[in-house]
């Protein structure tokens, strides 16, 4: 990646650090409440449906040891932990809109649109991580936690750039909640049909609509 590019996504980082900084952790505990993840993975095991295996993936920083699957990391070159329909509702999934109309700025906005989502998108990932929820961006592997999660976040971020358009379906389990951001220019259909897919799956979440003040 060329380095301008790196300078300026490590500036909307800092940025994005600063803004969700300046909230204070109660916001972070009612958005738990409101999102209906309070009872999500914070040290606790709960027995019954939510302990159903759901996938086994990635070890990645932040996972709790005893969540590794020696079992499957000795038939593997690398270490793989299990994963539970339980923990992997407890997560947040990100998605910012890289439609050819989020790059628009009239000279009322300092910023893109596509620049507003991206900050957006990192402060509340650095919220959420910060009161000890598990994000994800969506279509970029699984969801993160721990020391260093948006700095890896918006690195993902910066190597996965989502197609144009509304997203497709991804592998969102069940209970988790979905948070997309654009300016939903697209047709009413095309928005409603992808909500109403995710919908079907048992998703939950949120739209947070992008404009320039011109719009």
């Amino acid at each position: 990646m060329a380095r301008p590019a790196m300078d300026s996504l490590h500036a909307r980082q800092v940025r994005a650090e600063q803004l969700g900084a300046r909230l204070p952790p109660l916001l972070v505990a009612a958005e738990r409440v409101a999102f209906t993840v309070s009872q999500g993975v914070h040290g606790r095991r709960r027995v019954g449906p939510g302990e159903t295996f759901w996938q086994f993936r990635r070890y990645e920083p932040g996972d709790p040891l005893p969540s590794i699957d020696w079992r499957q990391t000795a038939k593997r070159e690398n270490v793989y932990v299990r994963q539970t329909e339980w923990a992997a509702a407890q997560s947040v999934w990100l998605w910012r809109d890289r439609s050819a109309s989020m790059d628009f700025k009239s000279h009322l906005a300092p910023t893109t649109k596509v620049e507003r989502a991206e900050l957006l998108t990192l402060a509340l990932a650095s919220l959420l991580f910060r009161g000890g929820e598990r994000v994800a961006l969506l279509g970029a592997g699984a969801p993160l936690s721990g020391q260093g999660a948006t700095e890896r976040l918006a690195r993902a971020m910066a190597d996965h750039a989502p197609a144009r358009g509304m997203p497709g379906i991804e592998n969102v389990p069940r209970h988790a909640q979905l948070v997309l951001m654009g300016d939903f220019l697209d047709p009413l259909e095309t928005i409603g049909a992808a909500v109403r897919a995710y919908a079907a799956r048992g998703v939950a979440g949120h739209v947070l609509q992008i404009l320039d003040p011109a719009e």
